[in-house]
Parts: structure tokens; C-alpha cells; sequence
């Protein structure tokens, strides 16, 4: 079983381009047929564009679904077969930094729509988890085992698949934004308005929206809820696997109360983490008063994706995070801790109804961190938010098993 490989350096996570709770793509990624040349960019209105850039048949779709994700998820689940082939588009569309006074940018993303006679389906916006790669998300889905698996068991049984690649990843020109709450919420929305206006060029349409994601797509997922929510689209329904909603619970566990099974490349979400804040909300120093002196350097070139000794990037927390981190009181007063304590996305009246699926295995987000949306809601009265437990699954383990019954719910809806 995969959920008991754990990975001893930094060096081997980017040497096998590990998805975090995903084994090493290129495993993956040769089982997946190449994909036809892109096709011209075709412009649609206000920046946005989009091009062709494959078609999966069932029976590529198929050998995702029965070949592909046993070997990256390490666990053999039952999906529904494909019925129809998939039209894959990568979506250039304009967007803005909240946290920089809306500066505009360019975001890319993926719009995977099914090859049949119907002109209207039910649309699944897919948040990615944590990539060490800027091409292992959406709109490079060959390089990514988790979107081909959304493709596979959604596109490939008549829902239209879009996905955001997050500000900094994909072909964007920007610094990752990881854990960036206001630009992940910017970029899955405009995801979805610039998704809706290539449908309309396609002459096509969406009749019903959800949302799904897995790991950091998890939190993302639900911090897109409240935003759709907030400016009133609507959303049928909202799934998350092994989302950390709460990254200052999530990261205090992991500071003061590591359990045997944490993972050790959790010492890369710091490091993502903190670089990115300090890029987004300007704060020049954050990192490093974060990080060791003995870190600091190789950490920024780690998260610029800089040649850097991979070696050199420790997986123990208390060698890569300065000791008083350790303190959590420190930690809760710190400037990083203080941006930490502001990324959740569980702490308002849910209206849409909600599933989180959490593994009672998983090496990276705790069971609790998993029912931790539905406690606050029951909390306050409200029982739009179920936590669905997945059995004794991994990080990867939870989202191959949680993703067919995402599907199964949503066909219900």
C-alpha cells in the first residue's frame, strides 16, 4: 500500500514530481496517451481565449479509471465507466491579486468538455491539491493523475470539468500564491465566468454548478463556496477530500503536536506557504524570519523552482522552522502566524449543502481537521456540512475513493 511509503528528502519529492498524497507522475503520465497538437487560440471576449489541446476517447478515459489511479492511488476502487470521449481546453482569461490592490494578471485553466450531441450539461469546478510542479495542474492534465481521474469518472459520463490552475501555476507568469486565500477564491471565479463565456462560443451551457476539490483544493474549494455564495451564484452542491479548512489548526498540530504518521514533506507546505505570503501581502522578511538561516536559501529557490541541492531541504520541521515557532503562543503572535490564523474557509453560515470526505488514516490532514467544517456549522444550529469518513485511507487514498462518491451524489442532486 502506498499510504505506508514515506518519502526521506525534498530531493526525492521533486525528483518524482510528487503530487502532494500522489506518487511520482511520471509513473502516470506514460499510461496516458499523448494528446493531439494544440490547436490556434480562439478569442472569446474581454482577454479570454482558449484552445484545443486533446481529445481522450472511453477507452483512454477507461484505462485512467481501471489502470491509471490504482497505480497512483495505491488502492483499487470501483468507478463508473466512461461513456463518451472528452474535448480538453486550456482557457487564458484576465484576473486580479486581491491582495495587490486588484493588479491584473492572466490565469490559465482547464475546461474538459464532453464529445456528444447534448448542448447542455452539469459543470464540476475542480480544485487541484498541492503540485511541486508549475505544469502538474488542470490545464497540463496529462501531468496531472488527480485531474485525468475528474476527467475520466465526470467528463467521461456527461459533466463538463473545469478547473482553475491557481495564480502562479500553469502557463501564469506570477509567484505561486499557495494557501492565498483571496487569490485562490479571484482565480476559481473567474475560472468559471471565463469557462461560461467559451461555453457560449462553443454554443453550449452549463445547467448546474459543484464544486469539488482535494487537498489544498479542498480548502480552496471552500473558500470559492463562500465567495460564490457572497456575490450570489449559484452552487448545487460542494464536495472536499482531506481539505485542510483551518490551516492555523492544521499547522499548530503539525508544530506542537506531530502524530508518528505525519507525512515528512509537510516541511513543504511551510515553505510554499510563507513565500507566498510574503509575495502576495508584501512582506518582505516574512520567510525569512520563518525560516533557519541554515534553510532560508534553499527554501526560496525550492519555492521559485530554482536549480537548488534538493538534498538540502530538510523534512524535519525543527531543522527548516526557527525554534520560537515552536512556541504557540509565539507562533499565534507572529506576523506569519497572524495571515495563518486568517486562512480558513468554514466560518459563516453555510447555505449550500456540503460533503467532507476525510480518510481516518490520512498522513496529512487529521480526522478532526476533516469534521472540522460540520462541527462549526452544528455548532451554531446549521446541517447544510456532513463529514464523510473514507475508511482507513491516505492522503491519496481518500481522494480515489471519496471521487466516486462525489459523482454518485451529485447525480442525485
Amino acid at each position: 500500500m502506498l499510504s505506508s511509503i514515506r518519502v526521506h528528502s525534498f530531493a526525492a519529492l521533486l525528483a518524482t514530481t510528487l503530487t502532494l498524497g500522489l506518487p511520482a507522475l511520471a509513473q502516470t503520465a506514460a499510461l496516458v496517451p499523448t494528446a493531439p497538437a494544440a490547436s490556434a487560440p480562439i478569442k472569446v471576449s474581454s482577454g479570454i481565449q482558449y484552445e484545443l489541446i486533446g481529445r481522450w476517447d472511453v477507452a483512454k478515459l477507461n484505462q485512467i479509471l481501471t489502470t491509471d489511479t490504482p497505480t497512483f492511488a495505491g488502492i483499487t476502487v470501483a468507478y463508473s465507466p466512461a461513456r463518451n470521449a472528452v474535448k480538453l481546453y486550456r482557457v487564458s482569461y484576465p484576473s486580479v491579486v486581491p491582495e495587490q490592490g486588484n493588479r491584473p494578471i492572466t490565469a490559465t485553466g482547464l475546461l474538459a468538455v464532453p464529445d456528444t450531441a447534448d448542448t447542455t450539461f452539469p459543470m464540476v469546478s475542480y480544485q487541484h491539491g498541492t503540485v511541486y510542479g508549475k505544469e502538474q495542474v488542470p490545464s497540463f492534465p496529462e501531468q496531472s493523475p488527480e485531474t485525468q481521474l475528474m476527467i475520466a469518472q465526470f467528463a467521461g459520463q456527461g459533466y463538463l470539468v473545469t478547473g482553475a490552475d491557481y495564480f502562479g501555476m500553469g502557463a501564469s507568469k506570477e509567484p505561486e500564491g499557495y494557501l492565498v486565500k483571496g487569490s485562490h477564491q479571484q482565480a476559481t471565479y473567474d475560472m468559471v465566468v471565463a469557462s461560461r463565456a467559451v461555453l457560449a462560443d462553443l454554443k453550449l451551457a452549463d445547467s448546474k454548478l459543484f464544486l469539488s476539490g482535494w487537498s489544498q483544493g479542498g480548502f480552496v474549494t471552500l473558500a470559492m463556496l463562500e465567495r460564490l455564495e457572497a456575490v450570489g451564484m449559484p452552487v448545487k452542491a460542494a464536495t472536499t477530500a482531506s481539505a485542510p479548512a483551518d490551516a492555523f489548526a492544521a499547522f499548530n498540530g503539525f508544530l506542537n503536536f506531530p502524530r508518528k504518521i505525519d507525512a515528512n514533506w509537510i516541511t513543504t507546505i511551510f515553505i510554499l506557504n510563507v513565500f507566498s505570503f510574503e509575495n502576495y501581502h508584501n512582506m518582505p522578511g516574512l520567510a525569512r524570519a520563518l525560516l533557519t538561516d541554515e534553510t532560508y536559501e534553499i527554501s526560496r529557490k525550492a519555492y521559485l523552482r530554482e536549480p537548488f541541492d534538493q538534498n538540502a531541504v530538510p523534512t524535519d520541521l525543527r531543522k527548516l522552522i526557527r525554534p520560537e515557532y515552536f512556541d504557540a503562543q509565539f507562533f499565534a503572535n507572529s506576523a506569519y502566524g497572524r495571515l495563518v490564523a486568517q486562512t480558513s474557509a468554514y466560518r459563516w453560515v453555510i447555505k449550500t449543502p456540503v460533503r467532507t470526505y476525510y480518510g481516518l488514516t490520512d498522513e496529512a490532514i487529521r480526522i478532526e481537521i476533516g469534521q472540522l467544517p460540520m462541527t462549526y456549522q452544528k455548532a451554531i444550529g446549521n446541517g447544510t456540512v456532513e463529514a464523510v469518513p473514507t475508511g482507513d485511507t491516505s492522503h491519496r487514498g481518500t481522494f480515489a475513493t471519496a471521487v466516486p462518491q462525489w459523482k454518485a451524489w451529485f447525480d442525485g442532486q
